[in-house]
């Protein structure tokens, strides 16, 4: 052939190329967004650059990326960088959309921006400022049209050149975070993915619609990440975190689905489920917002509505978190396909129809944001100026927490402290408030006369009076409490040094150089259980004091409590400088102090060569995870084991139990869950097992499960039945609500001295109690552990038959089971992976597992 006709030839298929390529956009364009929009030709649309049509199949997370990076090279209204990792490595983007000449000034623009959060900021100071919408998706991994719906909304706000677009841009900035859990889509689009039909099949029982454990919705570590603002326990949250105090949004929209048969949920939220800390105000620019919501939803035609459910109560959550820094945040929930498409109440519910509506809600957000601006400015101006009217009101006058017996803990609640912005100075002085003793060095003082006075309230009070009412999520949630230190409110001002900006590293290593007998680690410190672990992969042998003693010169006495670890020199493969070397690497990688010790006679108390110095078994841990359990709950065994006790663990499956070795476990973790299809077969294994010395560690439905198999001797508690009585059909769900317990923090009492309360240092404690599970009191009075109070102090709402039902019930009891124990906690000690207070409790129960039970005496 001529090269003249291969010329021509091939400028004919690329003009059709370019033809069907622009054709595809406009097609794209007038389905999933407003009629008449105008966009440029070089930038590709989704489907130009991924090769389908969105709504076909599920993007994987690499492809959004790789999209994201496309428009950032080829449209200067974007700007994407990567902020962190996740777990599994994929990256964590944020994306900027705003007028090209904005980045050119973009730095400029966030610090005027800024300004709005700080009080004594005149308002001129924002005058040039930006109003700053935040577009959140996939925070829960198989809630998948939002992802798909970042792609799409990311394109129009790049390439669609109407005026109104242009002055979107030219007034605001937005950020879009396209998958806060890359983790868990991932896991949901390859699922979807693998098993979808062509042609799609609508039936809800096709395998495309049921996600296997542990489904998309959670991160690495089985953790619903949009319970994680206000806790920071992983590492996902942290980036957007601090990039959200850069900017400070005005509008934070968090994208979610819901069941397949509901419709379009968008704020404002009940009003018994506002927080009573923040102003009216904030909760009304709510309703300012859901207009341009229902106007985007009418357009289309879909069904939606408001006001019911959800709550805008706890700055846990994505859509809250924002009210507490003076923006508006906003839950939209769309009706989930669950697959390309499935039968529904409404008819054949399409994956594309569910993306649509959520791109619309994302461009009615930044329309929002834009025609109100000036409202949304002075608000998040007055929000910070109020909060300080607010704190001056307020009767405490400063908080103050630490505790030198364990700097870890101390030092990770002051990292979160940080991380929110929250004010903290040193403490300059000893003082002693609500009978604790905090010493400078080792403790701090968070002033409540501060603009972040609503977030710091909510991290160190108790939840204030709630009304019983729908609530959707918990009703307490202050961190504080959770941590197990020392912390107090103060009355009168503290004397307060410095402002400390940064968290030091832990000082770690072997005081008292190379010992001749043993060394020596302080289990108050949270931290010496990750010593202990890397100790015991080691293979070095410990000991364990059940009983205190004090050690050291008469001028240098030391006392060591319960539980302190005892390292002996003898028996150890290795021998002087080179263990003393391994034992300080190791303490100093830990930020955990080790003492050494010259001699075996204490004195006072037990000498270390006592029966009550007792050795420690290497643990080996398995977690039965699998189709039925809880995953958020067994995810939060996982992450101690794995980041706090820094020990390899098994996980297997419940169907696993009837045929594995379980011979080679000494511990067998059992999270809440539905257990009913296991059989027989699997009930006598873990019976025979723990009977040769294996550990059960169980609680809520799983301790349930466990009592009623036989394989714990416990008796759970039985609220009295009210008299039957006529209600009304229409009164359902609230009577449903108001009797469930849904997150509480509830005082109780702990026998220190007990293996599992060993580095616990007062007998007062708190735990959360997310289920109406309550145990009796045990025939053998030694294996209550943890007790709630009669009555117990109640954070949050509980109603009063289930303040009845729970209160001087067991919390933590250990059931004898032959030579080994079945261990009962009512609740997930681990909850949400930031209750270390009673976290402790289930690394207890995993390196003494073969000491819980009562000591037999001589003759027996």
């Amino acid at each position: 052939m001529p090269f003249r006709h291969r010329f021509r030839r091939w400028a004919a298929l690329l003009l059709l190329a370019v033809l069907a390529s622009g054709n595809a956009a406009l097609a794209q364009s007038g389905y999933f967004f407003p009629a008449g929009g105008d966009f440029d030709p070089a930038i590709p649309s989704p489907e130009q650059f991924l090769g389908y049509p969105i709504g076909s199949r599920y993007t994987r997370h690499d492809e959004l990326v790789a999209y994201l990076k496309e428009l950032d090279r080829l449209s200067d209204r974007v700007s994407v960088e990567q902020i962190g990792r996740s777990y599994e490595g994929r990256p964590l983007l944020l994306a900027t959309i705003t007028a090209a000449e904005n980045h050119a000034d973009l730095e400029r623009l966030r610090q005027a921006h800024a300004s709005l959060a700080d009080p004594a900021a005149p308002e001129s100071a924002a005058a040039q400022a930006p109003v700053v919408t935040w577009l959140a998706y996939s925070v829960h991994g198989n809630e998948t049209s939002s992802g798909e719906a970042a792609l799409l909304t990311a394109y129009y706000l790049a390439a669609e050149r109407g005026a109104q677009t242009q002055r979107w841009l030219r007034e605001s900035v937005v950020l879009i975070d396209p998958a806060q859990n890359p983790d868990g889509r991932d896991r949901a689009a390859n699922w979807h993915n693998a098993w979808g039909s062509r042609p799609a099949s609508p039936d809800p029982a096709d395998k495309e619609h049921v996600e296997p454990f542990p489904n998309g919705r959670v991160n690495h570590y089985l953790t619903d990440l949009n319970r994680d603002w206000l806790a920071l326990a992983q590492a996902d949250s942290r980036p957007k975190v601090a990039h959200f105090h850069r900017w400070y949004p005005n509008v934070q929209i968090d994208f979610h689905e819901m069941g397949k048969d509901s419709t379009y949920y968008f704020e404002p939220s009940p009003r018994s489920t506002e927080s009573p800390l923040l102003p009216r105000t904030s909760y009304e620019a709510n309703r300012w917002l859901a207009r341009y919501h229902a106007q985007a939803l009418d357009a289309l035609g879909s069904l939606y509505y408001t006001g019911e459910n959800f709550d805008n109560f706890s700055p846990v959550y994505g859509s809250t978190y924002p009210d507490f820094h003076g923006g508006v945040g906003v839950t939209v929930e769309q009706a989930s396909s669950r697959g390309l498409v499935q039968e529904s109440a409404n008819g054949l519910l399409e994956f594309r129809f569910t993306i649509r509506n959520q791109v619309a809600t994302g461009l009615a957000s930044v329309r929002g944001a834009v025609e109100e601006k000036p409202r949304l400015l002075a608000l998040q101006k007055s929000f910070f100026r109020s909060a300080l009217e607010q704190a001056a009101k307020y009767p405490v006058r400063d908080w103050v927490f630490g505790d030198a017996a364990d700097p870890t803990l101390t030092r990770q609640l002051l990292q979160v402290l940080l991380q929110h912005h929250v004010e903290v100075r040193a403490l300059a002085q000893p003082v002693a408030v609500d009978g604790r003793r905090f010493e400078p060095g080792s403790a701090y003082v968070v002033p409540v006369r501060q603009r972040q006075f609503r977030l710091a309230h909510a991290i160190f009070e108790f939840t204030p009076p709630v009304k019983g009412d729908v609530f959707y999520g918990g009703t307490s949630y202050a961190l504080a409490p959770a941590y197990g230190l020392h912390y107090a409110g103060s009355r009168r001002a503290l004397p307060a040094g410095a402002a400390v900006t940064a968290a030091a590293a832990g000082e770690g290593g072997v005081a008292g150089g190379v010992a001749g007998y043993a060394y020596a680690v302080d289990l108050r410190d949270f931290g010496a259980y990750r010593l202990v672990g890397r100790l015991l992969a080691e293979d070095l042998r410990l000991r364990a004091a059940f009983a205190p003693f004090t050690a050291g010169a008469a001028s240098a006495e030391t006392a060591y409590g319960h539980g302190t670890l005892v390292i002996p020199v003898a028996g150890q493969a290795l021998q002087g400088e080179a263990l003393w070397r391994r034992i300080d690497a190791l303490a100093r990688a830990s930020g955990v102090r080790v003492q050494a010790l010259a001699s075996g006679r204490s004195l006072a108390g037990i000498d270390l060569g006592s029966d009550s110095i007792k050795a420690l078994r290497k643990p080996a841990v398995a977690l039965v995870m699998g189709e039925g359990v809880t995953a958020t709950e067994i995810g939060s065994a996982w992450y101690a084991l794995d980041h706090s006790l820094g020990l390899a663990s098994s996980k297997i499956d419940p169907a696993q139990l009837a045929t594995a070795d379980l011979g080679r476990y000494t511990t067998i973790v059992l999270a809440s869950g539905r257990y009913e299809r296991l059989g027989d077969d699997a009930v006598a294994a873990l019976r025979r097992w723990s009977e040769n010395g294996g550990s059960l560690v169980a609680w809520g439905t799983g301790a349930r499960w466990a009592i009623d198999k036989g394989l714990a001797r416990a008796r759970i508690r039985q609220g009295g039945e009210p008299p039957r009585e006529r209600r009304d059909f229409g009164t359902q769900r609230d009577v449903f609500a108001l009797d469930r317990v849904s997150g509480n923090i509830l005082s109780a009492d702990i026998d220190p001295t007990h293996p599992l309360g060993f580095g616990v240092q007062q007998r007062a404690l708190l735990v959360n109690k997310e289920t109406a599970l309550a145990l009796e009191p045990g025939d053998n009075r030694y294996l209550d552990v943890v007790r709630i109070d009669d009555p117990p102090r109640v954070n949050g709402y509980l109603s009063e038959a289930n303040r009845a039902r729970v209160a001087g019930s067991v919390y933590l009891q250990v059931s004898p089971a032959g030579q080994g124990n079945v261990v009962l906690f009512a609740d997930d000690p681990g909850h949400r992976k930031y209750w270390h207070g009673t976290e402790r409790l289930l690394l207890n129960a995993v390196l003494f597992s073969n000491h819980l039970n009562p000591a037999r005496q001589r003759g027996e």
